[in-house]
């Protein structure tokens, strides 16, 4: 089930108040890649290569969320966990452990200290943005939503609502679209929706959540937020490999 935070648009995020996360990893090619990912993923973030360094940030600036590897050069990231949790100042900050570790023990210790999520290298982006987002909101994403701009058709004979031709989406994740248009439909309208991507056409039937016109506010871009209702399971795979792609995209060589 899509959320309408899977299709909020880019202007209303940019509303939302600014918060920063604090990545932890001995691993100079891991703190690399997984910090170029979570800036891909929208999130502000402070590279530090030691929990030393990870608690001084903390102690100048309260952030967000605290991702960080187990094997760190001095201080470990399990002692680091135990030390934001058992801190009244710090112990509701969320604590991910993301780490190459196969220690079953460590694991079950960092659990039972309160880790917000526990995840294993490689690096997946999908599993990564699932754990920050239900660490983090209050109404969390199920799918990591890609900023892009791709052509599509709304509409057509027996829609509710005219064809109007090529709008854009500016917005995609696996469950639903925001779509650039200056005819956005009224909520609850059910309209079949063509995406184009690679020249390859997606379709879909897609239900309008949220729309914006240009009376809505300055600086707020019209369109529809529509979370899908039918699509079907190739063309969802298309869209995950899609966004993974992008996401990864001169990180890791994909």
């Amino acid at each position: 089930m899509t959320d309408q935070a899977d299709i909020e648009p880019a202007a209303r995020q940019a509303e939302r108040k600014k918060s920063f996360a604090i990545l932890a990893d001995g691993y100079a090619k891991d703190l690399f890649t997984t910090g170029m990912i979570l800036q891909k993923l929208d999130y502000d973030v402070y590279i530090v290569n030691s929990a030393e360094d990870a608690l001084r940030i903390v102690a100048a600036a309260m952030p967000t969320l605290i991702i960080t590897e187990l094997v760190l050069p001095q201080m470990s990231g399990l002692e680091l966990l135990v030390r934001i949790k058992h801190d009244e100042q710090t112990k509701q900050v969320p604590v991910i452990i993301h780490t190459a570790s196969e220690d079953e023990q460590k694991k079950t210790l960092c659990r039972a200290t309160g880790c917000a999520a526990f995840l294993r290298k490689p690096i997946d982006p999908a599993a990564l943005y699932s754990a920050i987002q239900l660490a983090t909101e209050k109404i969390p994403r199920q799918f990591i939503r890609l900023r892009t701009l791709l052509p599509a058709m709304v509409g057509g004979p027996g829609a509710a609502g005219p064809q109007t031709g090529t709008d854009y989406v500016t917005e995609l994740s696996e469950g639903g679209v925001f779509i650039r248009t200056l005819n956005p439909r009224p909520v609850d309208a059910v309209l079949p929706v063509t995406i184009i991507i690679r020249s390859l056409p997606i379709k879909v039937k897609a239900k309008v959540v949220r729309s914006v016109t240009l009376s809505s506010g300055l600086f707020r871009e019209p369109g529809m937020g529509m979370k899908f209702v039918d699509i079907s399971g190739t063309d969802r795979e298309v869209l995950r490999n899609v966004i993974k792609g992008q996401i990864l995209k001169d990180i890791t060589g994909s």
